[in-house]
């Protein structure tokens, strides 16, 4: 049994007015006692380096000075009281096990909440006992409590909410199945329900969502930069996708970009005022050409156009409007409503309209379904972190290539700049990406002062003739940005880092200098 201490402390912070705010009752707080000394009013007050940060308490009952305690934090009369219980016998006592068995057996919470306490005391957090006893049971109902512990990790170092919730959404983003697969799963269960018009109405949101045509944009850019025999065919197709010729300069710049395969300017240079009614135009082109409904001469040029092999600018827009299709923004929407009562102008999301679905819906499986992909997609939101758009920290997503899309995740770890912004001169990307042939395939991309190494990681022999081949391009294309590639290499896959969802929870990494 531990000796409890009534011994309270009215509390004011050393350097600023913060710590009232951090710290509530209810809540406790490991710290140690770095100081005591003697005020002008003749009270003895103490330092304590509590939660990262220290705190001046005044004392009614003498500390030891360098002893451990847990401080429950209470309020009476308006006054934020601190009453200790000690941890350890020892000064140099480090917050080891012992420290978590004590505050175990003071609260007498059972073995289960031994991971929690764990990372609480690891973190320097402050929590509640209703907390930490909310993310006990939620971690028994995973089942897996080592690999649930690395969640909490993750949940205490990035200060998220300490909430069961947020937990239980942050360990459906590690271990959900992948993106493509549960929703060709929707889409099959979807299916199944035809007759059911809110159904109906996401089959055709997803189709249209996810399952973009890989060609539309190269297909424009081939009709801009058609030879003169066929501009007047050309101008014909420009008009059924709401474009127009583009004037000898634009023209010019636009080619000049295709043979650097700069995209951002590809695109800039269509100056698709409207995607989303682009590629209905283009979709209800295609669908004319394949019912024979368009005149010869049209019909000739759109097969030749269409029948495009490279379709890297159209999966490079595609990622960059996935986010927003997906919904993974959508709460990052709602906060600039709040800050300028202006609602958001951007089409109906993924999210959306399954939040939307399970109101509508009277399918009890479609329901699970669609709530486990909201699941994934919120704990990928939380895992992102800040209250913007969304940050490359963790993203995964289906990526329509071949014949059936495959997930594409991407963990980006690495280090700010003062103020916030990610700093993409020193960073690590891993990736994971699933090829038709190839099947799986991990790419960790290392920068440092912007300079670039590349690793990938498959057993085919096939893939390390390609990469040297594609090496001078790759590093030419690096270079246009102002990087440095010094090399890439091809690993045997044993050696690979953890995949995304998994690496993006290990504890091994210290700004770019991470343990594969």
């Amino acid at each position: 049994m531990v000796e409890r201490m009534e011994r309270t402390m009215p509390t004011t912070a050393v350097r600023d007015a913060t710590s009232s705010r951090r710290f509530q009752p209810g809540q406790a707080v490991v710290g140690r006692v770095e100081r005591v000394e003697e005020m002008e009013t003749g009270e003895r007050a103490a330092l304590v380096r509590a939660g990262g940060q220290l705190v001046r308490a005044r004392l009614e009952a003498p500390l030891a000075v360098g002893r451990l305690y847990l401080f429950e934090i209470h309020e009476r009369q308006g006054t934020i009281y601190w009453k200790a219980v000690p941890l350890s016998e020892r000064a140099s006592a480090p917050l080891g096990e012992e420290a978590v068995r004590r505050w175990q057996k003071a609260w007498k919470l059972p073995d289960a909440a031994l991971p929690v306490i764990r990372q609480v005391l690891k973190a320097g957090a402050a929590a509640t006992k209703e907390e930490i006893a909310a993310l006990v049971e939620a971690v028994k109902e995973t089942g897996q409590p080592d690999a649930a512990e690395d969640v909490l990790a993750h949940l205490f170092r990035r200060r998220l909410p300490l909430s069961s919730a947020v937990f239980r959404l942050l360990w459906a983003a590690k271990t959900g199945a992948p993106l493509a697969e549960q929703l060709g799963k929707l889409k099959e269960i979807m299916a199944a329900l035809s007759a059911e018009p809110a159904a109906l109405e996401l089959s055709r949101a997803m189709e249209k969502f996810l399952s973009p045509p890989l060609s539309a944009y190269e297909a424009a850019v081939r009709l801009l930069l058609s030879e003169e025999e066929e501009a007047e065919t050309a101008r014909a197709l420009l008009a059924r996708l709401g474009l127009a010729p583009l004037p000898e300069d634009r023209r010019l710049a636009l080619r000049e970009a295709v043979q650097h395969r700069r995209f951002a300017d590809i695109i800039r240079q269509l100056g698709l005022m409207d995607e989303e009614a682009f590629l209905e135009r283009w979709a209800a082109l295609d669908a004319a050409y394949q019912s024979g409904r368009l005149p010869a001469a049209e019909a000739q040029l759109w097969v030749a156009v269409r029948a495009t092999r490279d379709p890297a600018l159209s999966l490079f827009c595609w990622l960059r409007r996935a986010a927003g299709r997906l919904g993974l923004e959508d709460e990052a929407a709602l906060v600039r409503v709040g800050k300028t009562a202006a609602l958001p102008s951007s089409a109906p999301s993924l999210k959306r309209l399954l939040l939307r679905f399970l109101y509508e819906s009277e399918s009890e499986g479609a329901k699970r379904a669609s709530e486990a992909l909201l699941d994934q997609l919120d704990g990928m939101a939380i895992a992102a972190g800040g209250d913007g758009l969304i940050e490359h920290i963790w993203l995964s997503l289906p990526l329509p290539v071949g014949g059936r899309s495959s997930d594409l995740a991407v963990c980006w770890q690495g280090r700010r700049k003062q103020g916030g912004p990610l700093d993409a001169d020193y960073n690590r990307m891993v990736c994971c990406l699933t090829l038709e042939e190839l099947g799986e395939v991990i790419v960790d991309m290392r920068v440092q002062r912007r300079i670039v190494h590349i690793s990938m990681f498959h057993d085919d022999p096939r893939l390390a003739v390609a990469a040297a081949r594609l090496a001078p391009l790759v590093k030419e294309r690096f270079q246009a940005h102002g990087y440095a590639l010094s090399g890439i290499d091809v690993k045997a896959k044993y050696s690979a880092p953890p995949p995304p969802p998994v690496f993006l929870f290990a504890d091994g990494c210290s700004e770019v200098d991470c343990q594969a």
